[in-house]
């Protein structure tokens, strides 16, 4: 179980959830991956990182500010700003979704009020 603001999520729940976040995240890749990129040319990219970053947002406040969470934004947000810069690399904005997408699993440890 894990306290949230309003009380507790079961163990299943946030299990879930994360696995839910992975595969948002991993969405990141498929839309800056050269090799993909072009399958997805319809999807807003700044609109869905902006609305996930939100998301994020929203389970910051309601799980009670963990400290993982603010490494994950932290990497999100160096993988926005390269995937914006002129001299796009790919590897490097990789890396940091990957890097976020690891630290997902550390939510929910002891961190959580």
């Amino acid at each position: 179980m894990m306290n949230y603001l309003y009380g507790k999520f079961s163990d299943k729940q946030i299990t879930e959830f994360k696995n839910k976040l992975h595969k948002k995240l991993f969405w990141l890749l498929l839309y800056k991956d050269p090799k993909t990129a072009q399958n997805y040319e319809n999807v807003d990219f700044a609109k869905y990182f902006a609305n996930l970053m939100k998301e994020i947002d929203g389970l910051n406040e309601l799980l009670c500010y963990p400290t993982p969470i603010i490494e994950i934004c932290c990497k999100l947000q160096a993988a926005y700003m390269e995937s914006r810069s002129e001299q796009f690399d790919y590897q490097v904005y990789r890396k940091f979704v990957l890097d976020a997408h690891n630290l997902v699993d550390k939510i929910g440890g002891r961190d959580v009020v």
